[in-house]
C-alpha cells in the first residue's frame, strides 16, 4: 500500500488544548483561593473529563473509552483526597499505596491503548483511503450529496456494521427509521462533534445507507480542503463510498479485523 499522503499535515491541537487548559485554571485558582481550592477545581475538571469519556463509551461502546473514564474518575478522587493532607507534614501510607498503584495500573493501560490505536478516531485513515485511488484533479466541489452505489444487505446487517464502525471509532453512526448515516471523525474533532458544538451532522462528511441499501455520500468543504490537491470531486465521493461499502462487505463476511489492519497499514500517527 502506498504511504504517499493525500492529506495535508495534521495541525489540529484541540485534543491537546482541552486537557492542558486545566493547568492554568488550576494555577490561577490556587494563587487566588489557595492550593486546596485549586486541587478541588482540578478534581472537578478531571471528573468532567471522566463524564465525557463515559458518554463516548455509551455512544460508541468503545471499551477503551470506559477505561479512560474510570482512570479520570480515579484521578479526580485522588486529587480530592489530597486536599485533606494540605498543610500537614505527612500523607497516610494507604493513600500513597493506592495512588501509586493506580498510577502504575492506569499508566500502563493508557500507554497500551494509545500505542495500539484503540483510542484513536479513524477519520484521517478514512480520508486517506478515499483519496488514495484518486489521481485526477479538478475544481468541482459541490455541497450536494452524491449517490455512489448499493449494497445487498439487510437493514440489520447494515446496523451491525454501523455498531462495529462506532465501536472501533471508524465513524459515528446516526440512525433514523429509513437511514443509517456514518460520520468519520478525525482526532481532535471528537469533542465538538460529540458535544454538538460544530453543527449538525448533516453538514459534516458522511456516508448514508438507506433501508434499501442505496449508498450516498456527502463531503464537507472543510474536509475537502484538507487534501493537498483539488482532487476530482465525483471520483473522491465514489471512492469514499466504496471504502465503506468494502468495509461493510468485510464485516458481514466476519473479517472485520482486516478493516483494522487496512487502516493500521497507513501508519498514521496515533494522535492524528
Amino acid at each position: 500500500m502506498s504511504l504517499v499522503r493525500k492529506l495535508k499535515p495534521d495541525r489540529n491541537i484541540t485534543g491537546a488544548l482541552i486537557p492542558l487548559s486545566m493547568l492554568p485554571i488550576f494555577g490561577v485558582t490556587s494563587l487566588v483561593f489557595g492550593f486546596s481550592a485549586g486541587l478541588i477545581i482540578l478534581a472537578v475538571m478531571v471528573w468532567a473529563y471522566a463524564l465525557f469519556y463515559l458518554y463516548v463509551f455509551l455512544r460508541t461502546r468503545n471499551w477503551p473509552h470506559l477505561f479512560v473514564s474510570v482512570w479520570a474518575a480515579f484521578l479526580g478522587y485522588m486529587l480530592y483526597i489530597l486536599t485533606m493532607y494540605v498543610g500537614t507534614n505527612e500523607i497516610a501510607p494507604e493513600f500513597g499505596i493506592a495512588y501509586f498503584s493506580g498510577l502504575l495500573f492506569f499508566g500502563f493501560g493508557l500507554v497500551y491503548l494509545v500505542v495500539t490505536r484503540k483510542l484513536k478516531w479513524r477519520g484521517r485513515e478514512i480520508f486517506e483511503l478515499a483519496g488514495e485511488p484518486v489521481e485526477d484533479t479538478g475544481n468541482g466541489y459541490t455541497d450536494r450529496p452524491r449517490p455512489v452505489g448499493k449494497v445487498a444487505y439487510s437493514p440489520e446487517q447494515i446496523r451491525s456494521f454501523a455498531r462495529f464502525a462506532a465501536r472501533h471509532l471508524i465513524a459515528l453512526p446516526y440512525y433514523t427509521s429509513k437511514n443509517i448515516t456514518l460520520v468519520p471523525i478525525k482526532m481532535g474533532d471528537e469533542f465538538g462533534r460529540l458535544l454538538g458544538l460544530i453543527g449538525d451532522y448533516r453538514d459534516a462528511t458522511w456516508v448514508n445507507f438507506d433501508i434499501d441499501g442505496e449508498v450516498s455520500v456527502h463531503i464537507a468543504q472543510k474536509d475537502y480542503l484538507e487534501y493537498r490537491q483539488a482532487l476530482a470531486f465525483d471520483q473522491l465521493c465514489a471512492s469514499l463510498g466504496q471504502v465503506f461499502i468494502d468495509f461493510c462487505e468485510l464485516h458481514n463476511k466476519g473479517e472485520g479485523v482486516r478493516i483494522i489492519d487496512r487502516m493500521d497499514d497507513l501508519k498514521i500517527a496515533v494522535f492524528s
